[in-house]
C-alpha cells in the first residue's frame, strides 16, 4: 500500500483545519494510520498494512483523536466500530487514496516504459513497413501506451526532432547536425531489385557490371542514396544513363515491380508483400548503410523512447528478414 506525500494532503489538510484551528488537524501519518484502520476494520489488520506494531496504531490513533477533540472508533461488542464523524472523514481521505493509487500505477507504467506517449517520425523507406510493424509488436503488451507516427522527408524529420516536435526519429544516411543525435541502430548492405523472370534473377548475386546492360530505375539528386549509387558506377568506370528517375525509394520498388528496370534500394524498406512482381538479389560490391534513430541533443529522453529503440533494434537485427521476406 502506497501512501501520498504531504504536498497530496494540502488541501485535505486545509478543510480540516478549519474551525479546529491549526494544531486540530491530522498530519500525514496519522491520515495513514486512520486510512489503514478503517480499510481493514482491525488495529491488526491496520498495523500489518503500515508494517508497524499494534501499540504504535493505537498510540497514533488516541493521539490523533485527542488532537481532534472527537471520537474516531469506539467499541460495540468488542469490535472497532467507527463514529459517523469517522465515516464522513473516511470519505473524504478515500478519495485522496483513490488518487494516490491511480498515481502509483502510473508511476510503475513509466518506470516500466508501459504508459505514455510516444511521437515518431521516420523517412518513407523506413516508414512504410519496417516501423509500423515494430510498432506493433512494441504496443503488444503496453496497453497504456499511445504513439504517434508520421512519415516525413530527411530534412523534416531532422527538424521535428530538434525542436522537440517529436521525441523520436528514424532513417539512414542521417546529416550531422547539432542538435541531433544519431544512434547506430544495425548496418546492412544495399540490395539489388530485379523484376521476376529477368535473367539476372538467377545469379545469387548481381554487379555493377551485371546491371550495366539493362534499363536502371535510379534516383533524383534529392534522395540520399543518388550520390552512392553514382559514386558506385564511377568506381567501377560504367557510365549508364537511367531510363527512370525516381525521388523516393518506393517508387524504384513500384517501377521495378511493372518492369520497367533495375534499382538498387536499401535494406530496410522490405516492400516484398506491396510488390510481389520484386526479386531481391545481394549487390556487389557489398554496400553498409546504417539504418538510424535520431534524438534530441538538447532535451532528455524518456524511458518509454529508451525501450523502444531497444525493441526496435532487437527486432531489426533479428527479425527483419523474417518479418519482411516473401
Amino acid at each position: 500500500m502506497a501512501f501520498p506525500s504531504k504536498g497530496d494532503f494540502a488541501n485535505l489538510g486545509h478543510n480540516l483545519s478549519r474551525g479546529l484551528g491549526t494544531r486540530r488537524t491530522m498530519n500525514l501519518r496519522q491520515m495513514e494510520v486512520f486510512y489503514a484502520i478503517m480499510v481493514s476494520g482491525t488495529v491488526t489488520g491496520a498495523a500489518k498494512m503500515l508494517n508497524i506494531s499494534q501499540p504504535s496504531v493505537t498510540g497514533v490513533l488516541r493521539y490523533t483523536e485527542d488532537r481532534l477533540r472527537f471520537s474516531l472508533f469506539q467499541r460495540v461488542k468488542g469490535r472497532l466500530e467507527p463514529t459517523p464523524e469517522a465515516r464522513i472523514l473516511f470519505n473524504q481521505i478515500e478519495h485522496v487514496f483513490d488518487r494516490v493509487d491511480v498515481v502509483k500505477r502510473t508511476i510503475q507504467g513509466l518506470r516500466e516504459a508501459k504508459s505514455g506517449t510516444l511521437n515518431i517520425v521516420a523517412i518513407p523507406a523506413i516508414g512504410t513497413t519496417l516501423l509500423p510493424s515494430a510498432v506493433g509488436a512494441f504496443l503488444a503488451n503496453r496497453s497504456d501506451v499511445s504513439i504517434r507516427f508520421q512519415m516525413h522527408s530527411r530534412r523534416e524529420v531532422m527538424e521535428l526532432v530538434s525542436t522537440g516536435a517529436a521525441d523520436l526519429g528514424f532513417g539512414f544516411l542521417t546529416p550531422e547536425l547539432p542538435t541531433i543525435k544519431v544512434e547506430d541502430i544495425v548496418e546492412k548492405n544495399l540490395i539489388c531489385i530485379i523484376p521476376k523472370g529477368h535473367p539476372l534473377t538467377a545469379l545469387d548475386s548481381v554487379s555493377v557490371a551485371d546491371i550495366a546492360p539493362y534499363p536502371l530505375v535510379s534516383y533524383t539528386s534529392s534522395q540520399g542514396l543518388a550520390p552512392i549509387i553514382n559514386g558506385i558506377f564511377a568506381e567501377a568506370r560504367i557510365n549508364f544513363q537511367p531510363a527512370v528517375e525516381v525521388g523516393l525509394i518506393i517508387n524504384a520498388w513500384a517501377m521495378v515491380n511493372t518492369g520497367a528496370g533495375i534499382a538498387i534500394v536499401d535494406p530496410y524498406s522490405a516492400l516484398f508483400s506491396m510488390f510481389p512482381n520484386v526479386v531481391v538479389k545481394p549487390f556487389v560490391p557489398e554496400t553498409p548503410i546504417m539504418l538510424e534513430a535520431i534524438r534530441s541533443e538538447q532535451r532528455p529522453s524518456s524511458l518509454l523512447a529508451e525501450a523502444f529503440i531497444a525493441e526496435f533494434r532487437t527486432f531489426v537485427g533479428t527479425g527483419l528478414e523474417q518479418a519482411s521476406m516473401p
